[in-house]
C-alpha cells in the first residue's frame, strides 16, 4: 500500500510538468507574434510606401443624411490615414470633405497604390450619386459609378488639366498607376459589353491622354511600375484564338510576345526584380516564367488565392481562396513550392508584404484592425 501511495504522488508532479509544457507550448507563439503596431481602426484597404516606411489606409465611415425632408440614406465617405512603422497617425483625406457636391454622393475606397517616387498616389472607388426624380420629387435613383483619384503623397488631390471643370477623378478607371518618371498614370478600362480591358494613361501636368495598344484587349495586366513597364495577359476581341502573355513597354508604348499560354486561371503578378512573372495555370497549379527566358517555366502545385512576393523573389505569401474571405497565410519557398503556415495558423482577412522586404501588415476578421509583423 506504501508503495502504491509513493507512485501515486510521483505520477501527480509528471501530469503537472506535462500540463505546464503543453501551456508554455501554446504561450511561446502568442509572445513569438507580438505585432510591431497595431492600428484600432476599420482598416478597409491600405498600401505599404515603397521605402516600407509607412502605410497608407482607408477608414470606413459611414454618416445618415438628409434627402428630403420625411427621407434619409446613409451615405459613405471614407478618410485615408497614414500611420508610420513608429505608430504615428495622420489623416490626409477627410471623406466628408473629400466630394463636393449638391447631392449627396457616397464612395467606398477599393485600393489605395503608392507611386514609385513616394510622392504620388491612386485611390479607386466606387461611388454612388443621388439622382433626383423629375419634378423634384422627394425619391430618386442611385447612379453608381467607378473612379479613380489622383492624389500627391499628402492626400492633396492632382488636377488634370484641360477637364472642365477641373478635376482630379479618371472615370471609369481601374487597376490604375502611377509610373517612375512621377508624371504618367496608366490604367485599364473596359469597353461596353465586354469581358476585356483596354490600357489608356493620362499626363495630369498638360492633360495628355490617350490609349496605349489601342486595337489590343487584355484580360489581365500587371504593372512594373519602377521600370515603366508590365505583363499582360492578351486575348483576341472575342476571346477566340491563344492566351498570349505580353510584356508592355508603357512608355514607348510597344509590346513584345514571351509566349503562348495552355491556360490562365488569373492573379498574374511580376516579381519585385522585374525579372519573373507568376500566374495560376488552373485551380491549384502555378506557373512561374522568367521574362528573359519565358519558354521555360516552374510550376507548382498551390491552392488558389491572392498572393504577394518576398522582396528578393525567393518566396511567396499566399492566402487562399476569394479576395474577400479569411483564410491562413501561407509562406511559399521558391522554386520547389514548399511552405508553410505564416503565424501560427491564424487567420486573417487581408495582407500585404512591404516593398522592402522587413514586414507583413495583416488586417483582423471582423473590425479589420490593422497589425504590423516582421516578415516570417
Amino acid at each position: 500500500a506504501m508503495n502504491r501511495a509513493v507512485k501515486r504522488s510521483a505520477v501527480v508532479p509528471l501530469a503537472l510538468i506535462a500540463l505546464l509544457a503543453v501551456v508554455v507550448a501554446a504561450v511561446l507563439p502568442a509572445f513569438a507574434q507580438q505585432a510591431k503596431l497595431t492600428v484600432d481602426d476599420d482598416c478597409t484597404v491600405f498600401a505599404f510606401s515603397p521605402s516600407g516606411d509607412r502605410i497608407v489606409y482607408a477608414v470606413r465611415h459611414i454618416s445618415e443624411q438628409r434627402v428630403a425632408r420625411d427621407k434619409k440614406m446613409l451615405v459613405e465617405t471614407d478618410d485615408i490615414w497614414q500611420v508610420t512603422v513608429d505608430g504615428h497617425k495622420k489623416r490626409l483625406v477627410d471623406g466628408k470633405k473629400l466630394v463636393k457636391s449638391p447631392v449627396p454622393v457616397s464612395f467606398q475606397i477599393q485600393a489605395i497604390r503608392i507611386a514609385p517616387d513616394d510622392r504620388h498616389m491612386t485611390v479607386q472607388m466606387i461611388t454612388k450619386t443621388l439622382v433626383p426624380s423629375p419634378g423634384g420629387a422627394s425619391t430618386g435613383n442611385v447612379q453608381s459609378g467607378q473612379l479613380t483619384d489622383l492624389m500627391d503623397g499628402e492626400g492633396k488631390e492632382i488636377d488634370i488639366e484641360g477637364t472642365n471643370p477641373k478635376n482630379s477623378a479618371i472615370f471609369g478607371a481601374t487597376n490604375a498607376a502611377w509610373l517612375a518618371d512621377g508624371q504618367t498614370v496608366v490604367y485599364m478600362t473596359q469597353p461596353k459589353d465586354s469581358l476585356l480591358y483596354k490600357i489608356a494613361y493620362v499626363r495630369p501636368e498638360g492633360g495628355t491622354t490617350g490609349a496605349i495598344l489601342p486595337d489590343h484587349y487584355f484580360a489581365a495586366v500587371a504593372w512594373n511600375s519602377a521600370h515603366n513597364a508590365g505583363a499582360a495577359i492578351e486575348r483576341d476581341k472575342d476571346l477566340g484564338g491563344p492566351i498570349r502573355l505580353v510584356w508592355i513597354d508603357l512608355i514607348q508604348k510597344t509590346e513584345r510576345a514571351l509566349v503562348t499560354l495552355a491556360g490562365y486561371s488569373g492573379q498574374l503578378t511580376v516579381s519585385p526584380s522585374g525579372r519573373q512573372v507568376a500566374y495560376f495555370r488552373d485551380g491549384d497549379t502555378m506557373d512561374i516564367r522568367s521574362i528573359a527566358d519565358p519558354a521555360k517555366v516552374a510550376s507548382i502545385k498551390l491552392p488558389f488565392g491572392r498572393y504577394e512576393w518576398s522582396a528578393d523573389d525567393t518566396h511567396l505569401m499566399l492566402k487562399r481562396g476569394p479576395v474577400d474571405q479569411t483564410d491562413q497565410l501561407l509562406w511559399i519557398s521558391l522554386p520547389g513550392g514548399t511552405f508553410d503556415y505564416a503565424f501560427h495558423g491564424l487567420i486573417y482577412h487581408n495582407f500585404h508584404v512591404s516593398p522592402d522586404g522587413r514586414w507583413v501588415a495583416v488586417t483582423e476578421p471582423g473590425k479589420q484592425i490593422l497589425k504590423l509583423f516582421p516578415t516570417p
